[in-house]
């Protein structure tokens, strides 16, 4: 690897700030850089960071949520700016760009909360509207996974670019999307993972499936991002259900967006791949059924 890519630099206190806020728009990267767990590496103009650094701290605790990040990682950010100022040149082998907007991983339908224009490098701000936006359902300061799918469908409501293909995705997934939104979410996932004997192997194949759509359908995407978020905190200590679904505090919600600082004790719980794959399932639920609910009729 060349040397001048892979070193990690030193970064002043403001630099720091300006890259979480305009580059590295992630809750949980942008909260792993300010807190130095993250290194970052070559420059602030044009900061990359470490494959390796990144499977670490999603794999802390004993999981393997870290391999997953690799490939969100390696996916949606191999391009660092070129001679002509966009994010076209590939970064070395083993480093991910940390210029999240504009990125392959940016699209339209986001959450506003930390990108402004999907489309414009260094459009990252924070919006307290679109976080107060994402909270305003939370029970005793815990907030539902369904309660966040119907925000992903608010985001791609709002957004007229944003990609919502519908039976497409039904049909790679394997099932009637359509059905789907109108049915328990719940009794389709157990049909989806089976008896314990087959779970392993259908939570693979249901892995490959939705990373295979998250650049393609935005609704795929954005369950696929918050699916991220519920996985890293499933097992934290005093984790809890509502309604019989998996919550986030909103204290942990804002510490990652707004503080930027990740929850005491992050590295001490298992994070694990197959907690994405159940939650990204069930936001997608629950993001189906509002949007088909609320999309005019044409």
């Amino acid at each position: 690897m060349n040397d001048e890519f892979d070193k990690p630099v030193d970064l002043a206190d403001e630099e720091i700030g300006l890259l979480v806020e305009k580059k590295a728009t992630c809750p949980f990267i942008g909260s792993a850089i300010a807190q130095g767990v993250l290194p970052v590496r070559h420059s602030a103009a044009d900061p990359l960071a470490s494959l390796d650094d990144v499977r670490a701290l999603g794999n802390s605790g004993g999981g393997d949520l870290g391999d997953l990040l690799v490939l969100f990682a390696s996916g949606n950010h191999a391009f660092m700016r070129g001679s002509a100022g966009v994010l076209d040149q590939h970064v070395p082998a083993g480093l991910f760009s940390l210029a999240f907007p504009a990125s392959q991983g940016s699209h339209p339908g986001h959450s506003g909360i930390l990108q402004g224009d999907p489309t414009v490098p260094d459009s990252g701000r924070l919006s307290a509207d679109d976080f107060a936006r994402l909270v305003a359902p939370a029970r005793d300061g815990w907030i539902r996974r369904s309660d966040v799918g119907r925000f992903i469908a608010d985001n791609l409501l709002r957004d007229p670019a944003a990609r919502v293909f519908g039976t497409e995705v039904a049909r790679l997934l394997g099932a009637d999307l359509l059905a789907l939104a109108e049915s328990a979410g719940t009794a389709w996932m157990r049909r989806i993972f089976g008896s314990d004997d087959d779970t392993r192997s259908a939570h693979r194949d249901m892995e490959e499936k939705l990373t295979r759509l998250l650049g393609q359908d935005n609704l795929v995407g954005s369950a696929g991002e918050f699916g991220l978020l519920f996985a890293f905190l499933a097992n934290r200590p005093g984790a809890r259900e509502i309604d019989g679904e998996p919550a986030l505090a909103v204290d942990d919600l804002k510490a990652m967006f707004v503080d930027k600082r990740l929850p005491d004790g992050w590295d001490t719980w298992k994070k694990k791949r197959v907690d994405w794959v159940t939650s990204t399932t069930a936001l997608l639920v629950a993001a189906a059924r509002e949007y088909l609910a609320r999309k005019p009729r044409k």
